[in-house]
């Protein structure tokens, strides 16, 4: 069993790396000689809908979307541009303020610097302002516009090469290797057509100079602005207008700000620096260099639409997932009271079929997506519909056709379902509702905290289950399964490219491990288990480490937080996931959710003080039961410990382990009509 485990996790590390050279997309080719980034402060795709003028652009560019999520919580201008200067997301603007003018330059000088190097200290961003600024030498870049003096400063705030207001000349001279241009922010109401044209003008005298033309929106123009991601347009295009893409969002029509300062640098090395201007390495680029990809667009009313409609998929999941969750929420509780008060079959089986469909909703937040909806008349309501529809349709078929096992069957549709999207990239969790989407900056592949939590309550039990298949003919194969089964899911995980999740396999290997060794030996003990655990970081860490010994443009997070903390530049990521994981605690509901964790969690170590003979039977009643809760108690700890999301990842585990449990077990006792020797069959 020894050999096997090492095996194991051998194996598990050697096909978590194999291929992730391959899933590091090659580089583009060269760009043209000169980039010029026009940045527009509030540039949406309803203006390019109400501008003839930038609607005639389509079908001249390239087209996409940017988020423009920065490190607080909102995007200013200022906040936009110090993260073009840093090329990794900044702090510039003050929570709970509106958002102000940029600051003046004066001799050469951007004002306030200092405040905006505090400021990333304050918050820990991690974030080199001045980096893309010092670099700025090597290779001539020139700027135009308030904003492009923030973008270009150096370290210590000092500005060269730039001019207030564009010089055509200036701009095709050799003296711009490539050039930023702030066209200013849009007007909120008034002048907004003006504007409009002025940036259509401003991208015609960019290209008159030869320029390789990438106009973005830079930000948000007010703090308390309707989010969204805004216009990104490369003109003139290569091999006809297709869509912008970028290695770091792995989307076709979608890129992040970060990648504008990638794609101003091209294959050049950034300076070495940190906020402080010491000569120290600063972290790495968190953005990839612009290029396209896909089918090519005729349209523009057409690309325009989608471009809408893809805002709509962005915007409506969250909102949705409230109200849904309410609805089934809701629904348990009326058919609970039905139930308490009739003890009828029809208000248990009614009970049942609501805690199976919150169960179906787990799955039915990705299925949902394989439809589109939000190409779909009132997307917002549609949405809502889709998933509360897929939802009692998983609840009633396998209520039907598995009985008393539709937790079984839940379970495994799900672990197959996310295993299935994680080879394939992920696209049933992109623009979910289960998915951070670009107007909050999460992830643009690989899963999630909840889809992490997800698979690995579909994963434990579907292992639980194969296992009791197998153990009472051995307990050495029933253990192979539940490694078979587990291994898969933190591989899938894992897997650059697949899952890209380093925080969720470090708390599913060590479960996995721990179920095996009691489906094998059926106790532990505590050098056993700081043994299993040892082994859990010893696979983890060897993936990461095995991924920093790739070069550091192919290597994924892993390797990436590797180099990190050798370089001792960690700390302030750590700080960060930590502020992340502590926030719910800033109110009630942070707490109740602790509570309810932890009680869950004492359930399935302290079986007999849980004052339900329901339960206290069903943990004894096969000897799969308690490995697999043990397991999934295991994997929300140290979830809760490790990773950025705290206890909200245990309890969204919880939200879906808990209701398939209640319904097996209501869905299992017998009204009290019914004979003790049909009661004892039906346990068998």
């Amino acid at each position: 069993m020894r050999r096997l485990l090492a095996r194991t996790l051998i194996l598990t590390a050697a096909v978590l790396l194999a291929g992730s050279a391959s899933t590091a997309n090659a580089q583009p080719n060269s760009l043209f000689a000169k980039v010029v980034v026009i940045g527009v402060p509030g540039l949406t795709w309803n203006d390019v809908k109400a501008s003839p003028e930038l609607t005639a652009l389509v079908n001249q560019s390239h087209i996409g979307s940017i988020t423009v999520k920065t490190a607080g919580p909102h995007t200013c201008p200022v906040d936009g541009w110090l993260t073009i200067s840093a090329g990794t997301r900044a702090w510039g603007s003050v929570p709970d303020e509106p958002c102000g003018d940029l600051p003046a330059v004066t001799n050469g000088q951007v004002q306030d610097w200092q405040t905006y190097v505090d400021r990333q200290a304050d918050h820990h961003t991690g974030a080199p302002i001045g980096r893309l600024g010092q670099t700025n030498p090597a290779y001539r870049i020139c700027g135009f516009g308030p904003g492009a003096a923030i973008a270009l400063a150096r370290t210590d705030g000092s500005v060269t090469n730039w001019q207030p207001e564009l010089d055509q000349a200036r701009l095709a001279s050799n003296d711009c290797g490539d050039a930023i241009i702030d066209a200013g922010a849009l007007p909120p109401r008034e002048g907004r057509a003006e504007a409009r044209k002025k940036v259509a003008d401003l991208v015609a005298q960019a290209r008159a100079a030869d320029g390789w033309v990438l106009l973005v929106g830079i930000s948000q123009t007010m703090a308390n602005e309707h989010q969204e991601p805004l216009v990104a347009m490369q003109l003139p295009p290569d091999n006809g207008p297709r869509w912008l893409t970028s290695d770091s969002t792995r989307r076709p029509g979608l890129i992040q700000l970060t990648d504008v300062t990638a794609t101003i640098l091209k294959e050049r090395t950034p300076a070495e620096v940190d906020p402080a201007g010491d000569e120290k390495k600063a972290g790495p680029l968190d953005g990839n260099e612009i290029h396209f990809t896909g089918d090519r667009h005729t349209d523009a009313a057409a690309v325009i639409q989608d471009r809408l409609d893809t805002n709509q998929r962005f915007e409506q999941p969250r909102p949705m997932l409230i109200a849904v969750s309410m609805t089934i929420l809701a629904a348990e509780l009326l058919a609970l009271a039905w139930f308490v008060i009739t003890r009828s079959p029809r208000s248990r089986r009614t009970f049942v079929f609501t805690l199976l469909m919150q169960g179906g909703f787990f799955i039915a937040v990705f299925l949902s997506t394989a439809t589109v909806w939000w190409r779909w008349p009132a997307p917002g309501f549609s949405l809502y519909c889709v998933v509360l529809g897929i939802s009692a349709l998983l609840a009633g078929v396998a209520q039907v056709v598995l009985k008393h096992y539709a937790y079984l069957g839940i379970a495994a549709a799900a672990y197959g379902i996310l295993l299935v999207d994680g080879v394939l990239g992920t696209p049933l969790q992109f623009g979910s509702m289960f998915t951070d989407g670009p107007v909050i900056g999460g992830r643009f592949y690989g899963f999630g905290n909840s889809t992490f939590a997800t698979l690995a309550v579909a994963a434990l039990v579907t292992a639980g289950w194969a296992a009791q298949r197998l153990i009472d003919k051995s307990r050495k194969q029933a253990a192979l399964a539940v490694l078979a089964v587990g291994g898969a899911a933190i591989i899938v995980d894992g897997k650059p490219g697949w899952g890209t999740d380093f925080g969720g396999i470090i708390a599913l290997t060590p479960a996995v491990l721990l179920m095996a060794w009691l489906t094998w030996r059926g106790s532990i003990s505590w050098r056993a288990l700081l043994g299993v655990g040892a082994a859990g970081v010893l696979a983890v860490s060897s993936v990461a480490f095995l991924d920093y010994l790739r070069p550091e443009d192919e290597r994924s997070h892993f390797g990436t937080f590797v180099a990190r903390l050798l370089d001792g530049d960690v700390s302030d990521v750590l700080i960060r996931k930590l502020q992340m994981a502590v926030q719910f605690f800033t109110g009630p509901a942070g707490w109740a959710m602790l509570v309810a964790v932890v009680v869950t969690m004492l359930a399935t170590v302290l079986p007999e003080r849980v004052p339900f003979q329901e339960y206290r039977t069903f943990y004894t009643s096969r000897p799969m039961v308690r490995p697999t809760l043990l397991a999934l108690s295991t994997c929300g700890l140290v979830g809760m410990l490790l990773n950025d999301a705290g206890v909200a990842l245990p309890a969204i585990m919880a939200g879906f382990a808990v209701p398939l449990l209640v319904a097996h077990l209501v869905a299992s006792k017998q009204p009290a009509t019914v004979s003790p020797e049909s009661h004892l069959v039906q346990e068998s």
